[in-house]
């Protein structure tokens, strides 16, 4: 299990320029290593190459034979040392394996041969970084070219599951700054809660979080609206495992027997209901609302100010005020979020639920037809973030939690046992009840009304477990939900966020 401490470092911080220093040239070595991926990829390609692609399959060429030659030496040494055996009994023997120029069948650079490259060149951007630094920047681009490839080949069989064709990683803007990795290797905690950071005599005190989250894992600096945040990630054991493959992530890892359902929204951010007979809940959103209404407005007039009278490509863009109020927006989103997150973990707990089960639709937000005041509260509310807050929060206590896809579970009559159909699948249903107003669902030729929310909840179960409910009294669907207000923070509360 990992977990993660943030640290902001304002411009005023001693550490400050350390950060914007690694950032900015973990930016260059990033720009460095994808230039020279993509000139040889695209000069395979075709038959006329331009300067740029020319001049580094030279640089390659003529560093080829010195890159075999290292190779070579480490192939010998290895020789020399005591055999090693495998599991089997059986000796493992060193392999030689040198490097060839790039050909149009093998036109991607690995990264073996990119950094053995920039090595031998004693290329400034890599030599500048510490070392473990360096190749975990270079292994990004590498993870974002695989990226690349894998979306590609999923987009040759089905181009309807995106929303455009995947493009080749981009280059990181020319003044910008991009996250850099320090491993545990480079990075450590000296007197129990001080974090040494590599190239620098100051020191960052961590507080009593450090003697109670575990193993120092990594440590990341990131750019973030005019500031940096240090993650310092900690790996300890996890409380209760659940042991999951990337397959089993929205499957049943063990057969539920409490469930608990939630429906996401604006106005009531998560309805949560159970089959335990308890009343429904409602998390109220409002206080979303409110800061994504507040910052629209100031950042509007902001904007206006410095883009008055200005052409599209001329003037300035952002300023340090917009970047203070982009920051204390996210802050408080965070800090709402991460309190509503573990608001439904502890009421799972109370509840000795083991499963928790999330509606969410994929594209819902690309797609929604909605009236432009109301789509932009609902596309500013980060959704996927606190689904993951949910599930990580939960899988640390032992319950497994599923998001699934929830079409028409609001159109559909949960007392009635309406079947739920799946958006885009052919189906012929005329459904028992209708939405009656904002807050009510009813069921037709009835006067029974059912809170449309809790309505959606109940059937965001059923359609991934049918039995769910089974044995329960008609009663108890027909509760008047609770509401849930999270605690409002002062005004000039410092935040700090936790992950």
């Amino acid at each position: 299990m990992y977990s993660t401490y943030k640290i902001q470092i304002h411009p005023e911080h001693e550490l400050f320029d350390f950060c914007d220093s690694l950032c900015f040239k973990a930016k260059n070595l990033y720009n460095i290593t994808n230039y020279y991926i993509r000139q040889v990829y695209t000069a395979l390609k075709k038959e006329t190459r331009n300067d740029n692609q020319l001049q580094v399959l030279i640089d390659i060429e003529s560093h080829l034979p010195r890159m075999n030659e290292i190779r070579l030496k480490s192939f010998e040494k290895a020789r020399s040392k005591p055999k090693k055996m495998d599991k089997k009994g059986n000796i493992i023997e060193p392999k030689l394996k040198l490097f060839g120029m790039p050909t149009y069948a093998k036109s991607f650079l690995q990264y073996d041969f990119v950094e053995a490259l920039f090595k031998v060149m004693k290329q400034v951007d890599y030599a500048s970084m510490p070392s473990q630094s360096n190749q975990q920047t270079m292994k990004k681009v590498f993870d974002d070219w695989k990226s690349y490839f894998e979306a590609s080949k999923k987009y040759k069989v089905n181009p309807a599951n995106f929303s455009g064709k995947p493009k080749i990683p981009k280059y990181k803007l020319k003044n910008g700054r991009t996250t850099c990795y320090l491993t545990n290797q480079i990075t450590g905690i000296k007197e129990g809660n001080v974090l040494k950071l590599p190239g620098t005599p100051f020191l960052l005190k961590l507080g009593k979080i450090a003697h109670s989250i575990g193993k120092l894992q990594q440590v990341r600096i990131v750019p973030s609206y005019d500031r940096y945040v240090v993650e310092v990630v900690f790996k300890s054991e996890q409380e209760k495992e659940i042991k999951r493959t990337e397959k089993q992530t929205n499957e049943l890892v063990f057969e539920p027997k409490l469930v608990m359902g939630i429906d996401l929204g604006v106005d009531n951010l998560a309805t949560i209901v159970d089959n335990t007979g308890h009343k429904p809940l409602l998390i109220k959103g409002t206080r979303l609302k409110s800061i994504n209404q507040y910052y629209n407005k100031l950042r509007a007039n902001y904007f206006c100010i410095i883009r008055n009278g200005k052409n599209p490509k001329e003037g300035i863009f952002t300023t340090h005020r917009l970047s203070s109020l982009d920051r204390k927006r996210n802050n408080r989103i965070m800090d709402f979020l991460h309190k509503a997150s573990a608001k439904v973990v502890e009421i799972a707990l109370e509840r000795k639920i083991d499963t928790i089960i999330i509606g969410r639709n994929v594209g819902w937000k690309i797609e929604v037809e909605m009236k432009k005041a109301d789509k932009q509260t609902f596309i500013q509310i980060p959704y996927s973030t606190f689904i993951e807050m949910i599930r990580y929060k939960a899988e640390r206590k032992g319950i497994q939690c599923i998001d699934r896809e929830e079409s028409y579970t609001s159109k559909s009559s949960f007392l009635n046992h309406d079947p739920i159909p799946t958006y885009g699948e052919e189906h012929i249903t005329n459904f028992s009840g209708y939405r009656y107003s904002r807050a009510f669902y009813k069921i037709k030729g009835s006067k029974v009304l059912i809170h449309a929310d809790v309505n959606g909840a109940f059937n965001i179960v059923r359609k991934h477990i049918g039995n769910a409910f089974e044995g329960m009294e008609g009663k108890q669907f027909l509760q008047s939900p609770r509401k849930i207000i999270i605690i409002k923070y002062p005004k000039n509360a410092k935040l700090k966020a936790y992950a």
